[in-house]
């Protein structure tokens, strides 16, 4: 393995001896961070070993690894908690600790998996489900008789072994036994040299190709009762809005916690790169973004169900506790989220939890690919990425006419992009005091006139409800259990296929009508 290290003021001298000793190669070194920039861009290591000093470690470099596939590792002298590396979403350090072995552990497992020794480092860095997931994982049962799931595959199905048990119909997830060829799957069309880096973890693969252990029963009591009539497991929804802030997140959010009442296992994962604001409304830390750390790990063929119990955040709601992904906390940062990794990181999600809610940003343009350089990154990719994996796609507008106009006007791109055959159209805030008398049936009427949708989902303006969610940094579910919000967020759980019927419009409408 080339090793490039940054160690100014730490003993570089002791770590360079023990990484020849270990077998690795010393790429370069570099004594501050202008120059690791100019060493990254001339000669691409492996690894970099960053000192973990915020005048060597910042986001820059950490950024221009990801852009290049380079792992960054930083480098402390003590036991201490890395500030920089929850800042920087870094999860890999190195401890040289004095008079102590230095362990290079940290750095071996996910790199023998990329110079091909796949199968020897599965087997060799085998780690077992969380305890904190093992009640969520899939049993053979559900993972074969659930009913019709309106999934579309996302994986290219391959012919199991003999005496192996299958995956999920849709899912095509092979057993361990069963060679990947490197041509096929949606990773296909990026470059042979990135195609390694990218692919779904073969540990997962393999623990998904066998029978969960069964629950035991004091486990199986603690279940949250799947309610009769609800939809198979393992779904990613995505919600998608046009812009001018038509309550994407709001929805997102709601969604999020409605399912988890339901009893289902759900991670909600902010994929806006424009400007996600999962966090801060639901009154969590971003420091260490946990959607940006899936997708890196994605990047290494690290992550699985252990490595996302670990970087995602807990809501504890109530009502309706569930796990959340945070998004990038800044803008500049969305070259983290690459098209093949949130694939990765998406795939590994939805085999963790029963449902996954997707927040992503509003833009679909892809003229941003006739740019000379096929392998720079771009801006919408993760969107179009997550719109294209998700099982199914909810597209939210505003109920007022300059929201119906963009919503309108970006349908036709949306039912492009996605892969589905069907795309849950949703309308928020509808009001009389902007549409006149009757607003539902004027929203209606337009939807299905200009834009062939016939059975849009309209949910009431309840500015009650959303601001009693934001003050307490709550979800709807939480502050306003009873609100018409919370009802039709239900009603919509209830179209997407999971469970019980809604809570009778005529309330709902009712409170509608007598608003401006």
């Amino acid at each position: 393995m080339r090793i490039a290290l940054a160690l100014p003021g730490m003993p570089a001298d002791l770590i360079e001896l023990e990484l020849l000793r270990a077998g690795h190669r010393i790429a370069w070194r570099a004594a501050d961070r202008d120059e690791l920039l100019e060493q990254l861009a001339a000669d691409t290591p492996d690894v970099v070993l960053v000192a973990d000093d915020p005048a060597v470690a910042s986001l820059d470099v950490v950024g221009a690894g990801d852009l290049l596939g380079v792992r960054t590792c930083l480098v402390r002298v003590d036991d201490a908690t890395s500030a920089s590396a929850r800042l920087l979403g870094v999860h890999d350090v190195l401890r040289v600790v004095p008079g102590r072995a230095v362990d290079l552990s940290v750095l071996r497992a996910p790199f023998d998996a990329l110079d091909g020794g796949i199968e020897d480092s599965a087997a060799a860095s085998e780690r077992p489900i969380d305890a904190a997931v093992a009640p969520f994982a899939p049993t053979a049962t559900s993972m074969h008789t659930a009913p019709t799931a309106p999934t579309a595959p996302r994986l290219p199905a391959e012919q199991a072994a003999p005496g192996s048990s299958g995956a999920p119909a849709g899912h095509g997830v092979p057993p361990a036994a069963t060679p990947r060829a490197p041509d096929s799957g949606p990773l296909a069309t990026a470059p042979p040299a990135r195609t390694r880096r990218h692919r779904i973890s073969t540990r997962a693969r393999a623990r998904l190709a066998q029978p969960s252990a069964p629950v035991p029963p004091a486990a199986a009591e603690a279940l949250p009762t799947r309610l009769p009539g609800s939809a198979p497991p393992h779904r990613v929804i995505a919600v998608w809005g046009p812009a001018g802030a038509p309550g994407r997140t709001l929805i997102a959010t709601t969604l999020a916690a409605e399912l988890a009442s339901r009893g289902l296992h759900v991670c909600l994962i902010d994929a806006d790169t424009y400007g996600g604001t999962i966090a801060p409304s639901l009154g969590l830390l971003d420091e260490a973004p946990g959607f940006a750390a899936a997708c890196r790990l994605a990047a290494s063929d690290a992550l699985d169900a252990s490595e996302l119990e670990r970087v995602a955040v807990d809501y504890g709601g109530s009502t309706a506790p569930f796990r959340v992904l945070t998004g990038i906390g800044r803008p500049h940062r969305w070259p983290e989220l690459a098209r093949d990794r949130v694939v990765g990181a998406l795939e590994q999600a939805r085999q963790w939890c029963d449902a996954v809610v997707v927040d992503v940003g509003f833009n679909l343009e892809t003229d941003e690919e006739l740019s000379s350089d096929l392998l720079a990154p771009r801006r919408n990719a993760a969107t179009i990425a997550a719109l294209r994996a998700a099982d199914e796609v909810v597209a939210v507008g505003a109920g007022d006419p300059v929201g119906l106009t963009r919503l309108l006007r970006t349908h036709a791109d949306l039912l492009e992009t996605v892969t589905i055959d069907e795309v849950h159209v949703v309308v928020n805030r509808v009001r009389s005091s902007v549409l006149g008398v009757d607003p539902a049936g004027q929203v209606r009427q337009t939807l299905d006139r200009f834009g062939g949708i016939p059975d849009p989902l309209l949910i009431p303006d309840d500015p009650a409800a959303a601001d009693a969610a934001l003050l307490g940094a709550r979800t709807v579910v939480d502050a306003a259990p009873r609100s018409p919000l919370r009802q039709g967020v239900a009603a919509l759980a209830d179209r997407l296929g999971y469970g019980i019927q809604a809570a009778p419009r005529r309330r709902a409408w009712g409170l509608l009508r007598g608003t401006g």
